[in-house]
């Protein structure tokens, strides 16, 4: 039973990571999406003026000292504020678990993988492995548009201010549906990333057993 904690636990902080790790790299990136998807000629902004309110924005989203978000070049209507504060609280309920499942993964490691345990978990590594596979093929079926949609409905459940009007908040501009789209990969990437590393562990961990 301690050992299945262990692994849950230590599941969630490897999902918070990925989550985490998703949205800074989206964060370190943003330079590139301005110019693929030429949000210049969106906003008629320079690109130095459309990063310096983006990190304005991943600021207030991602620091929990900061509690006021205030944007020099795009206005923000009652509703915009309210969703990027309901996201705001998601970030940080991510980087709490995160920090509170961190210890978990030194007993993780310490207990499951060195003492190769790691195989007994092998059926839940795959399923792991194939949830976001399915996931994905669900989101390709219906198309990114009406997935992304399914998304918001199910995250914000009862709260339709993700769904941004241009005139009251144009900062949707220069987050448009392709820059999400390129999110989902990245994190998609990482997570199936991480996921088979760790089912390679636990196939390693079963040969080894079943040679000894």
């Amino acid at each position: 039973m301690r050992t299945k904690l262990i692994f849950w636990l230590s599941m969630l902080c490897l999902l918070a990571a990925t989550i985490l790790l998703t949205i800074y790299l989206t964060w370190l990136f943003y330079p590139l999406e301005i110019s693929w998807l030429h949000l210049e000629n969106k906003v008629y902004l320079n690109s130095t003026t459309i990063q310096y309110n983006f990190n304005i924005l991943m600021n207030y989203l991602t620091n929990p000292f900061q509690q006021k978000l205030s944007m020099p070049d795009f206005h923000s209507s009652a509703a915009g504020l309210h969703h990027f504060q309901t996201v705001k609280y998601l970030f940080h309920l991510v980087q709490l678990v995160f920090l509170a499942t961190l210890p978990v993964v030194y007993l993780f490691v310490k207990h499951i993988i060195k003492k190769g345990y790691l195989s007994v978990f092998s059926k839940a590594v795959l399923s792991i492995v194939c949830l976001p596979i399915i996931v994905g093929a669900i989101a390709f079926g219906i198309g990114f548009d009406a997935f992304f949609t399914l998304f918001h409905k199910i995250l914000f459940v009862g709260d339709n201010t993700w769904l941004f009007d241009p005139r009251k908040d144009p900062v949707i501009w220069i987050l448009p549906e392709e820059f999400f789209r390129h999110t989902f990969l990245l994190f998609f990437a990482l997570y199936e990333g991480f996921a088979l590393l760790l089912y390679s562990w636990s196939k390693k961990s079963y040969l080894k057993k079943k040679g000894n």
